[in-house]
């Protein structure tokens, strides 16, 4: 997957950015889902997940490309951010992660493919597989960088960011969001976790895990980050969602 990758650093002196908006979705979960969805046996009725944010809407793309429907399961914030961000499919507004769970488990037992993102462990190798080309053109066209950055979702980006990069001789961490405020897609472990069938659960215990500032957004939270690091040009930013801006709009 070399070469799908849109990097560069916005600020001289700043963090390099890896922007995720350039995939189909706008978002990164399309490579992990679609390398996942590969395997995935004919015949399914359709996709479903507890998504109101990122992995729903790469979903939605992937879905239509199988010419199968999506269906999201989420809360009020959820529809309204999967609506704003030009979600096709069917959102069922769900009032409790327990009732999320039931109608997942329904619609996966007439035939439509669940990946189960909150506890499913082999999207952690989803992951590996476009971390492996990123860390190469990282370090061909940044070669400075030592430090990667992301939002703490389910944790399967972090994990594989981790085994990949690590073994480079790199640093990864999850931020999670700023006490009291919701970013789509993050969540808080401490008070957000499913316990031992959670596929973070396992991993917890050697992932550097740190707590954004107050933010407007993800992508300002994770660029607050970087730069109030000690060397931020050395800090790759994975911006899941976020496209670089337009030199001719500036």
């Amino acid at each position: 997957m070399r070469g799908v990758f849109s990097l560069s650093r916005p600020q001289a002196g700043g963090p390099v950015v890896l922007w995720g908006g350039a995939q189909p979705s706008g978002s990164l979960k399309y490579l992990t889902f679609a390398r996942y969805l590969a395997a995935m046996p004919p015949g399914s009725r359709g996709l479903v997940e507890l998504s109101g944010a990122s992995s729903a809407l790469a979903l939605d793309v992937l879905g239509r490309e199988r010419g199968l429907p999506t269906v999201a399961l989420t809360d009020a914030a959820g529809a309204v951010y999967l609506r704003a961000h030009g979600f096709q499919g069917q959102v069922r507004q769900v009032d409790s992660m327990a009732d999320m769970f039931h109608q997942a488990q329904s619609l996966e037992r007439e035939g439509w493919s669940w990946p189960r993102q909150l506890t499913n462990r082999a999207l952690v190798a989803c992951v590996e597989a476009w971390a492996s080309g990123l860390r190469a053109q990282v370090r061909e066209r940044f070669p400075t960088v030592r430090h990667v950055v992301c939002g703490f979702g389910t944790g399967a980006t972090l994990v594989g960011l981790t085994r990949i990069f690590m073994a480079g001789g790199y640093t990864v961490t999850g931020l999670q969001p700023a006490p009291g405020k919701q970013v789509p897609g993050w969540r808080t472990w401490a008070s957000q976790n499913l316990g031992a069938e959670d596929l973070f659960f396992e991993h917890q215990p050697r992932m550097l895990l740190a707590t954004a500032a107050p933010a407007p957004d993800a992508f300002t939270a994770l660029l607050d980050w970087a730069r109030q690091q000690p060397h931020p040009e050395r800090v790759l930013v994975i911006a899941h969602n976020a496209r670089e801006p337009d030199p001719a709009r500036a």
